[in-house]
């Protein structure tokens, strides 16, 4: 039996170090619609939908397709609001409506690099394991030679790891904030933990910038004119 799949875009207003970064253009174009124009283009989702409080994200969608039903409530709109709350507000949403889904998926949109490839991968995961998957990116040095710096002074350099052969070959990654997929059962019964079974997809650093900050803006246009060539 084919499987329903659900797509949630988070998209609120608010951001602070970069204004209104969801809709900022990025090539002449509102950074929303990179990872909605990918979406569309993997052609796997039954149904896609902005989460969103904002009617100016919402009228700037609608320009791409119909991708709004309904708006979030203030209350998952601040920035205690988690990634899971909103998608189980969506989730509940439609099923109030009589509309069910096996799979709900998320795309951040701020992911202007991430390809219908990518999407393709995660569908083959979360096919074989039936399990929540993530998109992850390797730390681009051992973070074993981390330490933390307080006035322009080093402090809490762990000597003996920084020195031990075996920590610094081994290699250790962080969530990418691209991608993420769940079987709906484990979303709505809230058993998504990471102290349970998650299954990765690794992105490439040169596909994965997590979009926070000026720099991280400017280096994901590095990328993604490198990515046109």
């Amino acid at each position: 039996m084919k499987k329903k799949r659900l797509l949630i875009i988070p998209a609120r207003a608010g951001s602070k170090r970069i204004k209104n970064k969801n809709i900022k253009l990025f090539f002449e174009k509102p950074m929303i619609h990179y990872p909605l124009k990918t979406a569309i283009a993997s052609k796997i989702f039954d149904k896609i939908h902005v989460s969103t409080d904002s009617k100016k994200i919402k009228k700037i969608v609608e320009k791409i397709g119909n991708f709004t039903d309904f708006q979030r409530p203030k209350n998952l709109s601040n920035d205690n609001s988690s990634l899971i709350s909103v998608l189980n507000h969506v989730l509940d949403k439609y099923e109030s409506k009589g509309l069910e889904f096996d799979e709900v998926w998320s795309i951040l949109p701020c992911s202007p690099l991430l390809t219908k490839e990518d999407i393709w991968a995660c569908k083959k995961l979360i096919n074989k394991y039936n399990q929540p998957i993530i998109a992850i990116s390797p730390f681009p040095a051992p973070i074993s030679w981390g330490f933390q710096l307080k006035n322009k002074t080093i402090f809490k350099a762990n000597e003996k790891k920084i020195r031990d052969k075996k920590l610094s070959k081994a290699v250790s990654y962080y969530d990418s904030g691209q991608i993420y997929c769940f079987p709906a059962n484990i979303l709505k019964n809230n058993k998504f933990s990471f102290r349970n079974k998650i299954i990765a997809h690794k992105l490439p650093l040169e596909r994965s910038v997590d979009i926070d900050t000026v720099d991280d803006w400017n280096l994901a246009k590095i990328l993604y004119k490198g990515k046109l060539k």
